[in-house]
């Protein structure tokens, strides 16, 4: 027996470890997806441009993505008369902006469509994901692509990602696809400042927006400090013919440095000198918006007019839209309230992590509703303004309803359930029966709206034609 053999075979594989390599980002070509795709994406054959459904899935682990799960699954179950014909919900979804574990579901509907309600439960949620990871990170197979400098926890997450769901899609195939725009959020931790996986953004650092793996895209949203490694990009700007849209051009020439369109702009210049800055590291998208719904705020906020921002992303005729924020925000255990003790560093961490997290969300929302309130009024105003302008006739500019629907645990008439709810662990494993009432809660919670509800009412009357 070659008792040199095991070493020689554990040496080979030391060193083909030290070769591995994360997957880069490819920079800007010809055939790369524009910088200004619409909300619409690709022109649906079945899709109503005349509705408009978006959808926010927040951030929290198998809990968020579950909870976002049985959204899908009341939207797949209702159906409304539109534009003279019968439409199941779920299939009008236009957009969804998710973070964290509320990616994994966003990102497999775009990819898959109807394809969720037969598999993605079993492939994903009754699954125990944490330990799986946990396993491939101890397996002997994966200790020489570990040892390798370029090569990391989240690297092999994605390479786990695509093989138990998105078979190594791309945001190219989700184009092709026709399913709803994705927007996959993250944290560039160098800047402290959201990340978005979407055209614009790839855009912006002059990078091939097609050929990004989907499965990195979310590991990057749920990649947790600590018990992950930041997903990197290269930054390759100044080295396409990207530009500024006229409005965000306004708000970097403006002379009041105060507004959140000047803050946001300059954030933008900060990927602008790739000699500077040419590495991008992301983490988990909730260290800076565990919602998902600042980039629809900060669009509004850099166009300043909702007529014109509606126009840019191919909506501009829209008569209904409906914005459902799914919400599976925790609360900490205080467990240690009945103690004299001091907290453990686990409850210290959650502490420290979850107070600001859950301050953040709150404003968010607050802003969120606040622009609500006006935008129905704004953007009817402008474009009845546009048309009587444009058109022979402006017969119809005013059908525009806005309805905003949040669904939250909050919601739920029983005390023990919200209770429950809320205290379910933020990870990637938890019980069949955990899951499944996730998935109840928030087919629930939707149906018992009272702005989802009112939505449904005002599909009755058709828009103008």
């Amino acid at each position: 027996m070659d008792t040199k053999r095991p070493a020689l075979l554990l040496l080979c594989a030391l060193v083909a470890g030290c070769a591995a390599t994360y997957t880069v980002n490819e920079p800007y070509s010809a055939a790369t997806i524009p910088p200004s795709v619409p909300s619409k994406t690709v022109a649906s054959n079945t899709r109503s441009d005349s509705l408009l459904i978006g959808l926010a899935f927040s951030g929290g682990g198998t809990r968020a993505a579950a909870f976002s799960y049985g959204v899908l699954e009341a939207l797949a179950d209702s159906t409304i008369q539109w534009d003279g014909r019968e439409r199941r919900l779920s299939d009008e979804v236009d957009v969804i902006s998710s973070v964290s574990g509320g990616s994994f579901t966003a990102a497999y509907f775009g990819l898959f469509g109807d394809r969720i309600f037969e598999d993605y439960a079993d492939k994903f949620l009754y699954r125990d994901v944490e330990g799986d990871l946990i396993w491939s990170t101890l397996s002997p197979a994966s200790w020489g692509k570990l040892g390798s400098r370029k090569y990391n926890r989240s690297d092999l997450a994605a390479e786990y990602y695509d093989d138990i769901l998105f078979e190594g899609k791309t945001f190219g195939d989700l184009i092709a696809s026709k399913g709803p725009r994705l927007t996959i959020n993250a944290t560039e931790i160098a800047l402290g400042t959201q990340f978005t996986f979407d055209a614009a953004q790839f855009g912006l650092i002059c990078s091939d927006y097609a050929s990004y793996p989907v499965s990195r895209a979310v590991t990057a949203s749920s990649a947790v400090p600590m018990l992950f490694s930041s997903v990197i990009m290269r930054n390759y700007a100044g080295n396409c013919p990207f530009v500024l849209p006229p409005w965000e051009e306004a708000a970097k020439a403006s002379e009041d440095k105060t507004t959140r369109a000047y803050k946001l702009v300059r954030e933008m210049e900060k990927y602008a000198d790739s000699e500077e800055m040419p590495y991008i590291h992301l983490y988990d998208g909730g260290l800076t918006d565990n919602l998902g719904v600042r980039p629809f705020l900060n669009r509004l906020a850099l166009s300043g007019n909702s007529y014109q921002l509606a126009k840019a992303m191919g909506v501009g005729d829209v008569h209904r839209m409906l914005v459902i924020v799914v919400n599976a925000q925790s609360e900490m255990g205080t467990e240690f309230k009945q103690t004299d003790l001091d907290l453990t560093l686990g409850q210290a961490v959650d502490a420290t992590s979850s107070i600001p997290l859950n301050s953040y969300s709150f404003d968010s929302l607050t802003l969120l509703r606040h622009t609500f309130d006006g935008l129905a009024n704004d953007l009817t105003m402008r474009r009845c303004e546009d048309w009587t302008a444009t058109r022979e006739s402006a017969a119809g500019c005013d059908d525009f309803r806005a309805y905003l629907v949040e669904v939250d645990f909050d919601q739920l008439p029983d005390k023990k359930q919200r209770q429950m709810m809320k205290h379910l662990p933020t990870s990637f494993r938890l019980s069949v029966d955990e899951v499944d009432s996730l998935r109840a809660a928030g087919r629930q919670i939707l149906a018992d709206s009272p702005a989802y509800q009112a939505f449904l009412l005002s599909t009755d009357k058709q828009p103008p034609l």
